[in-house]
Order: C-alpha cells, then sequence, then structure tokens
C-alpha cells in the first residue's frame, strides 16, 4: 500500500477520508503480507500505529528485521484473524499452529532480529519454526555480541504474544529467545523442543541486556536451562538484567529425555557368509546407531552386546538388525569380543564382513547419547527479580548436578567483575521431580564477582526431590557467603541425607552466612537436617556457618530436638502432617502436627490453598488474576 507523506491509508475508506480532508492526521494502515510476498519490505515501508497482516498457515522464509523507527507506537506483526485462534490472556498451543503464519529461517541464521536500537514492535499470532539443523537463536531481541556494547544500541519496548516457537523434533534448537534488550514482554507463547547434545539450550536467554523483562504465562520447555539470565559476560559495561517479573508459566521438559536419543539397535545377529577372505575362528560384533542432531553434532546410540559367530572355513560374516527410528547411519564393531578393534559405517541395516580392513576403534561402553540437561531457572547476573507462581517441573543429574532453581553469580569470562544475584523473591511456586532444589552461591567461584544478597524463598511447594533423579535429593544448598537469606514456609518433600547444606572457607574460616532465616518450613530431616561441611550437623553448623541465624517454627520431621534451637518440631510421620501426600496433596492435616504451630500464628509449610488458586490454570495456560505491571522492583531486607 503506498503511503504520501503526510496521509496514511487504513483499510476503511472513512478514515482515509478523514486524512485527506485533514492532512495533519496520520492514520495507522493496515498493511497485509499474502503467501509469498515480501515480509521485509513490509518492515521496513511500517510507521508507528501500523499492523501487518501475514495469511494463516502460509510460511515466510527469511532472515527477517525489525528495524528502527521514530515514534512511540508500536507496529505489530501478526497472523489474520481466524476462528479458534487463542484470545489476548490464553496461551498458544502447538494445536493452533494451522492457524498461524508461520516464519522460519532457511540457514543457521536467525528467523526474525531487531536492528539496534529497534523500538516499539508488537509479535503476536505467529509460528516461528527452528533453523536449519537447530543452530543458533531462532528470535534474537538484541545482540549479544560485542557489537551491542552501548546502552544506545539496545532495542527497547518490544512485545512477544502468543507465539509458537519449537525447535526441530531430529535436530533440536541451541535457543528459542536470546533476550538481550530492554522493556520486554513474553507473554502466552509456548517454547518447545528447544534441545542440544553436548551443548547448553535454552528456551529463553539473555546476557546483554537490562531488562526489565515481564515472562508470563508461557510454556517454556529447554534441555540445557530453561530459563537463564547471565552466564556471558555483556558487552555493555555495568549492566545486570533487572526488573525482572516471572510469573505463571509452566517450566518442563519431558521425561523421556533423560533416555538416549536413539534405541539401541535390536535383534542383532550373525551368520556365516560365502566368500571373503576372513580365516576360521570366532568373530565378535556391535552394532551402534548414529543421528545428526542439532548444530552438527552427532548423537549415538548405546551399543548392543556381543553377537558372536564362529567360521569353520574362510569365509565372510552378515550381520543385520533392526532399523532404529530416525537413525541416519550405523557402525559395525569387531571383530574381537568386548567391543572389537575396528568399525565399519553403514547406511543399511545390515554388513558383510568380508576380512577388508575397517577404522581403528572400540565400541562405547557407557550409555547413548542424550539431550544435554542442566537446569530448570537460573540466575547469574540479575537484579530485582519477581518468581512466583509458576510450576517448575523435571529436572535430573546430567550435564550438573540436578539442582532444579540456581542463584549463582557468574563472571563467566572475568570481564564483569559487577555480575551480581541480589533481590529475588522466589514465592507461590510448585517445584517438582527433581534431583534437588535450590542452589545458592554467594561469590562466583571462577573470577571475582559482587555478592549475592536478599533470596527470600517463601511459601512454595517442593515435591518428587528425589535421589533417584541423580541428584543428592537436598532442599537447599548455600555456598561461599552469600547474605540475607530469608526460607519461609516452605513444603519440601526430599529424600536426600540433608535438607539445608552449607559450604565455604575452611574449618577454620568458614565462610558465613549473616542474616540466615529458616523459619516454619515442614521438611523431612532425614539424617543431618541442617549440615554443612566440617562441623556437625544442627547446632554446630549453625553456630559457625549461620552467625545469628533465625531458626524456628519449622517442623524438622525425624529431627533431633537437642541439636536445634527451641521452638522447632520434629515428631510424627512424614505422611500424617499432610491430607494425602502419596497423591502429592500436600495440605496441612486438620489438627496435626503443622496446624497453627508457624512463628506467624499460621500452619507451618505452604498455605496449600493459596498456591492452588494463584497455579490452578498454569499448565493450562488460562490466566487467573489480572496481568503483571512491567516496571516491578522488588524490596527486601
Amino acid at each position: 500500500m503506498p503511503h504520501g507523506p503526510l496521509v496514511r491509508c487504513a483499510s476503511l475508506a472513512l478514515l482515509c477520508s478523514i486524512g485527506f480532508l485533514n492532512p495533519g492526521v496520520v492514520v495507522a494502515a493496515t498493511v497485509e503480507v499474502k503467501a509469498g510476498g515480501d515480509l521485509q519490505a513490509a518492515n521496513n515501508a511500517a510507521q508507528p500505529g501500523d499492523t501487518i497482516l501475514l495469511t494463516a498457515g502460509a510460511t515466510y522464509v527469511g532472515n527477517f528485521e525489525l528495524p528502527v523507527k521514530i515514534g512511540a507506537e508500536y507496529i505489530t506483526i501478526r497472523t489474520a484473524d481466524r476462528p479458534g485462534q487463542p484470545g489476548a490472556t490464553t496461551r498458544v498451543i502447538p494445536a493452533h499452529a494451522s492457524l498461524l503464519a508461520k516464519i522460519r529461517s532457511n540457514n543457521a541464521a536467525a528467523a526474525l532480529r531487531t536492528a539496534p536500537g529497534a523500538h516499539h514492535w508488537r509479535l503476536q499470532l505467529l509460528e516461528f519454526a527452528s533453523n536449519m539443523e537447530g543452530y543458533g537463536d531462532i528470535l534474537q531481541i538484541g545482540d549479544g555480541s560485542e557489537a551491542q556494547a552501548t546502552s544506545a544500541q539496545v532495542p527497547f519496548a518490544i512485545e512477544l504474544d502468543r507465539l509458537f516457537i519449537h525447535g526441530d523434533r531430529v535436530f533440536g534448537q541451541k535457543r528459542g529467545i536470546a533476550l538481550n534488550a530492554a522493556d520486554v514482554r513474553i507473554r502466552n507463547c509456548h517454547i518447545s523442543d528447544i534441545k542440544a547434545v553436548g551443548m547448553d539450550a535454552q528456551a529463553i536467554g539473555g546476557w546483554n541486556g537490562p531488562g526489565p523483562f515481564l515472562i508470563e504465562n508461557n510454556y517454556l520447555e529447554a534441555s540445557g536451562e530453561n530459563v537463564i539470565l547471565g552466564g556471558s559476560d555483556p558487552a555493555v559495561p555495568n549492566l545486570v538484567s533487572e526488573g525482572v517479573v516471572f510469573r505463571h508459566n509452566y517450566v518442563s521438559r519431558p521425561m523421556s529425555w533423560r533416555d538416549p536419543l536413539l534405541p539401541t539397535p535390536a535383534n542383532p545377529v550373525a551368520a556365516a557368509s560365502s566368500g571373503g577372505s576372513l580365516p576360521p575362528g570366532q568373530y565378535t560384533y556391535r552394532v551402534v546407531a548414529r543421528v545428526r542432531v542439532g548444530s552438527g553434532t552427532v548423537a549415538r546410540s548405546t551399543a548392543t552386546a556381543d553377537v558372536n559367530v564362529t567360521l569353520a572355513a574362510t569365509a565372510s560374516v552378515r550381520i543385520r538388525w533392526d532399523a532404529v527410528p530416525d537413525a541416519t547411519d550405523y557402525l559395525v564393531y569387531g571383530r574381537k569380543a568386548g567391543g572389537g578393534t575396528q568399525y565399519w559405517t553403514v547406511n543399511a541395516t545390515a554388513f558383510v564382513d568380508t576380512g577388508a580392513s575397517g577404522t581403528s576403534g572400540v565400541a562405547p561402553s557407557t550409555p547413548g547419547d542424550r539431550w544435554l540437561v542442566k537446569n530448570l531457572f537460573e540466575l547469574k547476573n540479575a537484579r530485582n527479580v519477581l518468581i512466583e507462581n509458576n510450576i517448575f517441573e523435571n529436572n535430573w543429574a546430567h550435564g550438573q548436578v540436578g539442582y532444579a532453581i540456581l542463584f549463582t553469580p557468574r563472571n563467566q569470562d572475568g570481564g564483569c567483575p559487577w555480575c551480581v544475584v541480589e533481590n529475588v523473591t522466589f514465592r507461590s511456586n510448585t517445584v517438582r521431580n527433581s534431583g534437588a532444589g535450590v542452589n545458592i552461591l554467594g561469590y562466583d567461584d571462577i573470577a571475582p564477582s559482587q555478592q549475592t544478597a536478599n533470596i527470600r524463598i517463601t511459601q512454595n511447594l517442593f515435591y518428587g526431590i528425589r535421589q533417584s533423579y541423580g541428584g543428592n535429593g537436598w532442599f537447599l544448598l548455600v555456598g561461599d557467603g552469600p547474605r540475607n537469606i530469608v526460607v519461609d514456609h516452605n513444603t519440601v518433600d526430599a529424600d536426600g541425607g540433608a535438607a539445608v547444606y552449607v559450604y565455604g572457607g575452611t574449618k577454620n574460616a568458614p565462610r558465613q552466612v549473616w542474616g540466615f532465616e529458616f523459619t516454619n518450613n515442614a521438611i523431612r530431616h532425614n539424617d543431618y537436617g541442617i549440615n554443612g561441611t566440617d562441623f556437625g550437623f544442627g547446632t554446630e553448623i549453625l553456630a559457625n556457618f549461620f552467625p545469628e541465624s533465625t531458626v524456628r517454627g519449622n517442623w524438622l520431621q525425624g529431627g533431633y530436638p537437642t541439636r536445634y534451637p527451641a521452638g522447632n518440631y520434629f515428631t510424627g510421620t512424614f505422611e500424617s502432617a499432610f491430607v494425602d501426600a502419596a497423591n502429592s496433596d500436600y495440605a496441612a492435616a486438620p489438627g496435626g502436627i503443622l496446624t497453627g504451630r508457624a512463628t506467624d500464628g499460621n500452619n507451618i509449610g505452604a498455605d496449600l490453598v493459596a498456591l492452588r488458586s494463584v497455579t490452578r490454570n498454569v499448565v493450562s495456560g488460562a490466566q487467573n488474576g489480572p496481568r503483571a505491571p512491567l516496571n516491578v522492583r522488588i524490596a527486601t531486607k
């Protein structure tokens, strides 16, 4: 649609005529880009207030940019209206894909990126598919490189609403959204199949954007860290991501990712065959399936058990096996037991060893490759963060030791001594099915950083925290002297030997944690309760690592009263304290050990009625309650 110097036509003729009568009025335009149309040209021509409509079901292929415009009205890129599209407060799901326009990169570069300093762009009701073989970022909101080294280059006022962003089922994807901007809102999105082998992958990852960020009512699925802020040194000096609200999100990954990507080839057999130059004797083979996955990586299956055959005369050996879905090729190892001494690469499901030499190598004895899993949510450089009303689930030890939530400052490459994690509130969340709970680190253990401070963990439910997921089953790990840690009114079902473990410094000079409050929590004591390095659990640990701490109003089930300050509780079975813990109902049993015994007169543990209310629609994605304000600052003591 052409635009005059002063008058721009909207879709209604009446508005256009008004514009001609009053040339001082600028009327927002609606521009349609049909299938096969030039989306980048529409982006370049758009003016503040415009809407660019894309065709549902059409695919727009390229590396598109959001350019800089003068003005403070949002330019919207969205799919044209179709019946059945999700409403303004409903999360998009994969079943909506046919109702959305698709944007896809055909190479390793992002499908869509912002120009330096771009602002006031809104993306709505769009599908973003994986890049070529899962390389790079699907969306780049800001630039994480040294090209964005000043505040003036940082994009701002960007809204991402009801986007379906996904990696490839086989190739995965390195990152869904690279979040390196200011004033960004990510709402009602579904981000899935963000996964990689041998490298971190994130649904949302940012390190060079100052915030504020509102991340609300999304499904976020990734293998490495589902969400991370920090972890690479920001190019903008003194930058800390701050003013973050992370609310009502469903943070998960499939439990099937615990298994190797490819099953072991089934039904391998070996038999003598005519021809060949193999002398008489016994021969042994193993078969491994392989598949190309993201970023050029090749993943393998677990090797089969030895398959044996005995030749009575000079001959060849034919080995065959069942096809493995998605496998791109196979390695056949032989000819000796225990993994062989050489291998052959084949594209079929059979191989004839005629006696010709293969490539030197021994069959792997370890399990097959898996998507690299680390944690669910991690802050490495962030300030003034509110994390509330979310569900975090399914985390296990693999690339890390199994903690679901990490507050751990990191000066990754030595160029960020200002990196810090401080003023964080983690409240009214559910964390389930994980090898361990929360990891808090006082200072970076690689390079200088600022001190972690003012962390509040309140009114949360942690359950299914199990050593069977490969972690230690601890609720809380505290190391290297953070300060002002408040842990209050949490309910925790964890099977590790310790409930809280602290470390840092030496026995003669432990790195102390000042301002530690552990109050009104319901948790199993198990063997050691509040424990740590160099000192006995309970009283000794508190005296040496947590000076002037407050530890009262807790139910440390099965613990030892003589090991803890007065005002804590220890008696009764864990199951008897709750309505139905076996079926994940952790509401306090009426009249039980938890009832009315907290220091504030309420029940010990989390308020499950309130928690259920604020998280009841997290899985479904239908928001319950008002939208979060954007510019929130969290004040903690």
